[in-house]
């Protein structure tokens, strides 16, 4: 009888397992951060590495992790590494310009990065990341139609140098290099809690024109809802959503919202750490998905779809060292989407609030001014925010979003505790379900 293969859930825990027990590295106080790179059907490809989530910013040693999916035997782990002659090749073929040094600098949560200097001009340097999930060749198409055609006081991107040949070395092993040239400034996550009040009113209006900038990029029709393809041949396509893993391209915001919501039941299902939540919860949702998940109202379909930077956060910004209100640069173009507006909403909340374990912190001190700072700077979009079809969107996304709590770390709270600690999922989702 033939060995039934691994699954990629199986998989997975089989690697959080071997991390923890010390397989990549002393785990203590650590947490594992891992993607799939690449499915075979003998083996399961991964990044992971172990991440103090709550340190200071540093580079990271990633490895890349096999596991047989026949035996089930972790493969012994590789260092997921750019040599210097092959730093130097790339810089070459991209830039026309001679490697002199590179030191590991700040990674992205799905790349590994370097700073490199050249022996042409002391006063330029680069960055170079390895990605195994964005698409390099979409990326740099995406970012130089950004550079050439939004004004770069609103929305300033990084140039970049396209590597000859990189999107069929990125298809044959999965990996993909990219450079920019290296924006000096801080980024925006480590100063914004600290900005006085003013500053934070002028940062989030600026935030807020650089993304109504990606809102006003004229998409192809009709305007699908998916990951927004860059081709510097074609122009702009719209695949499968690869960010969430939703699948499509949607034709209609219905079966977007209902790919959405089934994709957090699942991640729910799968969640540890959280059964007092699941046992209130989770037949509910499951009940509720199967009656009525063919019920979303028809309005949402007039929400406004638009090209976003799925990921502009304040972790993804530079700011100038010296006026920390000014934007030098907004980067990691990696998930870039055709989708509803309002589907940003997480995100953009995140500026009035603090940050928090439950991923809803307290909000700032006069929230609302700086909430009503963001908006205001975008007037026709704060109109957008008060129709029929962005409020009944909202209820139904942040269903989907709010559905799985984050567990609760410490196994010495109260039940009393817990329920605070999600308290914003159980008000949102229990509001839901009554309602609908």
């Amino acid at each position: 009888m033939p060995t039934e293969l691994m699954t990629q859930d199986a998989a997975a825990s089989t690697l959080l397992a071997y991390a923890f027990a010390g397989g990549i590295g002393e785990p203590e106080g650590k947490g594992v951060s891992y993607a799939l790179i690449d499915a075979t059907p003998s083996t399961f490809a991964w990044s992971a590495a172990l991440e103090d989530f709550d340190g200071p910013r540093k580079p990271i040693d990633r490895y890349r992790v096999e596991i047989d999916r026949r035996s089930k035997q972790v493969l012994p782990p590789q260092p997921i590494i750019i040599p210097d002659s092959e730093l130097a090749e790339a810089i070459l073929a991209a830039t026309g310009q001679h490697f002199a040094s590179s030191t590991r600098f700040t990674d992205g949560a799905l790349s590994i990065s370097y700073k490199v200097t050249v022996q042409d001009d002391p006063d330029i340097a680069y960055v170079v990341q390895l990605r195994h999930h964005g698409r390099v060749a979409s990326m740099d198409s995406l970012m130089n139609w950004v550079s050439k055609n939004i004004d770069p006081r609103i929305l300033p991107v990084p140039t970049v140098y396209p590597i000859p040949g990189e999107l069929q070395r990125q298809e044959a092993t999965g990996m993909g290099r990219q450079i920019t040239r290296f924006i000096p400034g801080d980024m925006a996550d480590s100063l914004y809690p600290g900005l006085s009040h003013e500053e934070k009113l002028i940062l989030v209006q600026r935030i807020a024109l650089a993304i109504q900038a990606c809102w006003q990029i004229q998409l192809p029709e009709p305007r699908l809802i998916g990951e927004l393809i860059g081709d510097e041949a074609s122009g702009f396509s719209i695949g499968p959503d690869r960010h969430h893993g939703l699948g499509g391209p949607f034709p209609s915001v219905r079966e977007y919202l209902r790919a959405h919501i089934r994709s957090s039941f699942v991640a729910l299902e799968k969640q540890q750490g959280i059964k007092e939540y699941k046992e209130r919860f989770q037949d509910r949702i499951e009940a509720f998905i199967h009656q009525h998940l063919d019920d979303i109202p028809l309005v949402v379909e007039d929400i406004p779809i638009v090209a976003m930077h799925t990921d502009m956060g304040l972790h993804n910004i530079i700011l100038s060292s010296e006026t920390l209100t000014e934007i030098r640069a907004i980067i990691d173009w990696e998930f870039v989407a055709s989708a509803p507006y309002a589907s940003l909403h997480p995100m953009i909340e995140r500026l009035f609030r603090k940050r928090a374990a439950n991923l809803f912190g307290p909000e700032f001190d006069r929230a609302d001014e700086l909430r009503d700072a963001f908006w205001d700077a975008i007037p026709d979009w704060k109109r957008w925010n008060q129709s029929v079809a962005t409020q009944t969107f909202l209820e139904w996304f942040r269903f989907g979003l709010f559905m799985k709590p984050e567990p609760c770390l410490d196994n010495d709270i109260s039940e009393g505790e817990k329920q605070a600690f999600w308290r914003e999922n159980i008000r949102v989702v229990e509001k839901f379900l009554i309602e609908y």
